[in-house]
């Protein structure tokens, strides 16, 4: 058997649910149709339609940008503080590498004032 049979055996079930999932939802389409059900929304609260003509601020998607690189951050810090004592002293001064680049990019982002809302 191949060391993959249980990862194998987990996609294909995963396909099989898609499919039947996929086909009883053609088979059985909802009747109920209404203006309401097909407008879009976002938490129970309904689009207004004159924000969307209006330019959405960049500071938003520079707020959501630095969150995803400091985050992915603390993916990378976890796993080598785990394993940190066995992986010796060139894995240490990788990181501290890592860390120092990283601390570079917050630097400049603290000096630009980034994190400042306004």
């Amino acid at each position: 058997m191949s060391d993959f049979f249980a990862v194998y055996v987990y996609f294909g079930f995963i396909l099989v649910v898609t499919l039947v999932v996929t086909g009883a939802t053609a088979l059985f389409p909802s009747k109920r149709t209404s203006a309401t059900k097909f407008m879009p929304y976002e938490s129970g609260i309904k689009t207004q339609t004159h924000l969307l003509q209006e330019r959405f601020p960049m500071r938003h998607y520079l707020v959501a940008l630095m969150f995803l690189v400091f985050d992915v951050e603390v993916i990378f810090l976890y796993p080598w503080a785990v394993i940190g004592k066995t992986i010796g002293a060139f894995a240490f001064y990788e990181m501290a590498f890592f860390l120092v680049a990283l601390l570079v990019g917050f630097a400049y982002i603290w000096r630009k004032r980034g994190l400042q809302w306004e």
